[in-house]
């Protein structure tokens, strides 16, 4: 059964994830979150402009609507 990230999930990553405040760290952070609520980090990253929550939070929708 594929995984499938919710709404609410995408935005508490998103939060935590920008709440880091230097900007390199913030892949890390990411990373870490993603691999702890079971799904593997994408290796393409995020786009830098994408530094608020919502366009964070939308991407993270995109990249893992049906990862498996």
């Amino acid at each position: 059964m594929a995984k499938r990230m919710s709404k609410t999930l995408a935005i508490e990553i998103a939060d935590r994830t920008l709440a880091v405040v230097n900007p390199q760290n913030r892949a890390i952070a990411l990373d870490a979150a993603l691999r702890r609520h079971g799904f593997t980090p994408s290796a393409a990253a995020p786009p830098s402009e994408l530094l608020e929550r919502s366009g964070l939070a939308g991407w993270l929708l995109a990249t893992y609507a049906a990862q498996g």
